[in-house]
């Protein structure tokens, strides 16, 4: 029985782990925490996970929340500017089927304690490099998805040529609520120029169902007041304050909202990065990035935990067609290619999204409100990039469709 180490327990590594035990492996998975801590502890992140990745989860069996989670509908999108009382440009779009976010406390904590169920070994520790070898030597294979921190840089250097910022580019900020009243069913994406970005979605916390408010901050800019704010109710006032000065037309997402507490909500900053997916320990022994570990992309277009779920199924097929031939530095290669193949769709997506938006861009997303194909095809970026490059990364591709959209409802 072929041997396998996965270090992390996240979106990317708990899926892998789950579908290789189902085809028989032997796997084993080190992670920092137990599934009591990570369900007890800090909200992780803000996700959405959209149809494509749900199908994977689901072919697992792992969708355990399919009749409890509030559905996510569709996207809502309203640009603005500084000051003004409503956007300049607003549609909403149907997704053609829902996505869902499930807080990663509770489904993390689930499917640690469903691996062990089903027979996984787990290990509890924090890895480092140096503990890589010793995984190593026991394994056929050793895979790292230990998230977006430093300490594997060491292994995984940075791809220069993938990776345009060496910076955060937003200071980010999410606070989980309880908010009377109803508010639009799907992702709502509010954009100001200069200032950032607002999202709000409806999600499923351990607690029950949640609205997550979700603030993506230009560095320096007038929205970027988070920082080292501790007190829950101060971090929902200044969530609020911001709603009402830059995104008044979406401000019922937060009056009279109620916080859960410090550990419902977070704050940071991310640099986008890509990683050189095979690392060569100082034993000369290779080991195979994955997930965020392998490339980390600002929240902005909430494709990283899908990303995760692609990166364990892509992996997931390419270790089950190798059948018994070794698991050297080439076919750690192959899957890391085989990932980017897929994952440079969002990657541009999300790059280019960070950056003011061009004209041939905001031409698109005026047009979206007179012309609901428009709205839906920029709607199921989210669900499936690999749509944005050839569409709205050629300008005069972006502008064609605009003319043949118009002629065609004409």
């Amino acid at each position: 029985m072929r041997h396998i180490v996965i270090v992390g327990a996240g979106q990317a590594g708990s899926l892998l782990a789950l579908g290789l035990l189902a085809e028989g492996y032997r796997v084993t998975m080190v992670s920092e925490r137990t599934a009591e801590q990570i369900g007890n502890g800090r909200v992780l992140s803000n996700q959405c996970v959209f149809e494509p990745a749900l199908r994977h989860e689901r072919a697992l069996g792992l969708n355990h929340w399919d009749g409890q989670v509030p559905p996510v509908t569709g996207i809502a999108f309203d640009a603005g500017m500084p000051g003004s009382a409503d956007p300049f440009i607003s549609w909403v779009s149907p997704l053609d089927h829902p996505a869902q976010s499930v807080d990663q406390r509770l489904k993390m904590s689930f499917w640690l304690n469903e691996f062990v169920a089903r027979g996984g070994e787990l290990r509890i520790a924090r890895a480092t490099p140096e503990d890589l070898a010793g995984y190593a030597r026991e394994a056929d294979l050793v895979l790292v998805a230990a998230g977006r921190g430093p300490q594997f840089d060491s292994v995984f250097p940075r791809d220069d040529a993938r990776s345009p910022y060496s910076e955060p580019q937003r200071g980010i900020t999410l606070h989980l609520v309880t908010a009377p009243g109803d508010f639009y069913q799907g992702v709502t994406f509010g954009l100001v120029p200069g200032v950032g970005e607002f999202f709000v979605l409806p999600l499923l916390t351990a607690a029950g169902p949640k609205t997550g408010l979700y603030f993506s901050a230009i560095p320096g800019g007038p929205m970027d007041v988070f920082d080292g704010v501790t007190d829950a109710a101060r971090h929902l006032e200044l969530c609020q304050e911001q709603l009402r000065r830059f995104f008044p037309w979406s401000a019922g997402a937060a009056e009279d909202a109620k916080s859960d507490g410090p550990l419902d909500f977070l704050t940071g900053r991310i640099t986008p990065v890509v990683r050189h997916g095979v690392g060569t320990l100082p034993t000369g022994q290779p080991v195979l990035a994955m997930g965020d570990t392998a490339i980390t992309n600002d929240p902005i277009a909430g494709q990283g935990a899908n990303n995760a779920v692609h990166c364990a199924r892509i992996y997931q097929r390419l270790i089950l067609e190798h059948g018994d031939r070794p698991f050297d530095a080439e076919f750690m290669r192959t899957c890391f290619d085989r990932y980017w193949d897929y994952a440079r769709h969002s990657t541009r997506f999300n790059n280019d999204l960070l950056a003011p938006p061009p004209v041939h861009v905001l031409e698109t997303l005026q047009a979206a409100q007179e012309f609901p194909e428009v709205a839906h095809r920029f709607a199921h970026l989210f669900n499936d990039p690999s749509d944005y490059e050839p569409w709205l990364g050629d300008p005069e591709v972006a502008r064609a469709y605009l003319r043949e959209v118009a002629e065609r409802v004409a």
